[in-house]
């Protein structure tokens, strides 16, 4: 009886011993393949780093992140300047400095979407230096064009007004879907640069 438990003993502690060596094997291999897994992570995340910059004149196709349909959206010019549609910078700022200006942004926006929506409803852009992360909102009273139906097919040109200074940085980002995967930006040159 105590050589059967003896065996029986000796036979477990074999398969445990296989059963270690085993998990060693798959460990390594698990290993293997958590580093593919990684360095493919770390390139998606580089992509989503590289993403395209649009210049003035460009034409990019976004799509919205909270409602999934696609839109398109060019920048046709960028000024600083101290009026816009007959408000001052003294209008929005008290106190303004000399450097303080309105950032204008002329664009116009095209719904490639089979629905209508309200542009200023469904979608707003950021403008911050070009270096940094979030922005400031327009203001929407300087887009009104932005606060009408637009159908699928149509498009509406406007501006929008952010404030700023002429000294602020060298270069300016407009940045729509802001935080989403389809976060998508313009760069625009500071003209006093």
């Amino acid at each position: 009886m105590k050589k059967i438990f003896i065996l029986l003993f000796a036979i477990l502690l074999l398969a445990a011993c296989s059963d270690e060596g085993e998990a060693t094997e798959n460990t390594g291999e698990e290993n293997t393949d958590n580093t593919t897994e990684n360095e493919t992570d770390a390139d998606t995340s580089e992509e989503a780093e590289q993403k395209k910059v649009y210049q003035i004149g460009e034409t990019a196709v976004i799509t919205s992140d909270l409602y999934e349909f696609d839109y398109e959206v060019t920048v046709n010019d960028f000024q600083l300047t101290k009026e816009v549609d007959g408000s001052t910078i003294d209008d929005y700022l008290s106190g303004a400095r000399e450097e303080d200006v309105f950032a204008v942004v002329d664009i116009t926006i095209k719904n490639i979407s089979d629905e209508s929506y309200v542009p200023n409803q469904m979608f707003s852009a950021n403008f911050s230096g070009i270096d940094e992360d979030g922005g400031h909102t327009s203001y929407d009273e300087f887009f009104p064009e932005g606060d009408e139906e637009l159908a699928p097919g149509d498009e509406v040109e406007g501006h929008l007004v952010y404030t700023t200074t002429t000294d602020y940085a060298d270069a300016f980002l407009l940045k729509y879907e802001f935080t989403s995967d389809t976060e998508t930006h313009f760069e625009l040159p500071n003209p006093e640069k």
